[in-house]
């Protein structure tokens, strides 16, 4: 049926076993914002506060085709190699507020969670790292040589910028959403297909100091 459609993503060439933890986090963003927007906190995260209608609209069959795009709905700042240069200095991190969209234990497993992938592929995959984490290869070298201790204590202060991608940019939001809660493959390809080539052009804008 078509509501039931879980999109293999723009193509064959994708390897599902890497794809499903993707996936499985993206979905767990995607109820996490669904669940903030029906919430009345008084200052509540940018995207939620800019989108609160198009997240209380995603159902659980919208979520999951949306989740299975195939990069990371989350931004860890992975693109960012300054992000990881506590790694390099005796683990020493900046300090962080709690709060934004990650607060409270639920928030903070599903940051490690994300931190975790990104070690193992950083260790194990560089290649499709980068494309499905928008990891920087110098980022992955950093969280490579990492301790998973090191990643689960910033996972438990979860710093303002660990927030979901493209948080500066709700139109591109309000047309994954939208192809979400629509059962129509080709409108989520498309909205897909943008988001790959935004994080392409990112990619190409810090490939100068990134190599």
């Amino acid at each position: 049926m078509a509501d039931d459609f879980y999109p293999t993503p723009l193509g064959g060439a994708w390897d599902s076993a890497l794809l499903a933890p993707v996936a499985e986090i993206n979905e767990q963003l995607l109820e996490r914002l669904r669940l903030m927007a029906h919430e009345q906190a008084p200052q509540p995260p940018r995207l939620v506060e800019l989108l609160r209608e198009d997240w209380r609209r995603l159902d659980a069959k919208a979520q999951r085709r949306l989740s299975g795009c195939p990069y990371l709905l989350l931004d860890a700042g992975f693109a960012q190699p300054q992000r990881w240069e506590w790694i390099a200095s005796a683990g020493v991190m900046e300090a962080a507020a709690r709060g934004g969209y990650f607060a409270g234990a639920g928030g903070v497993a599903l940051v490690r969670r994300t931190l975790v992938l990104a070690w193992h592929l950083a260790r194990s995959n560089r290649v499709t790292a980068r494309v499905i984490l928008g990891l920087s290869a110098l980022s992955a070298e950093r969280i490579a040589a990492s301790r998973l201790a090191d990643l689960e204590a910033l996972a438990e202060v979860t710093p303002g910028w660990i927030v979901p991608r493209w948080e500066q940019q709700p139109n591109v939001w309000r047309q994954l959403l939208a192809a979400g809660c629509r059962a129509q493959p080709q409108a989520l390809r498309q909205a897909q297909l943008r988001g790959l080539q935004l994080l392409a052009r990112a990619h190409g804008a810090r490939g100068g100091s990134d190599n």
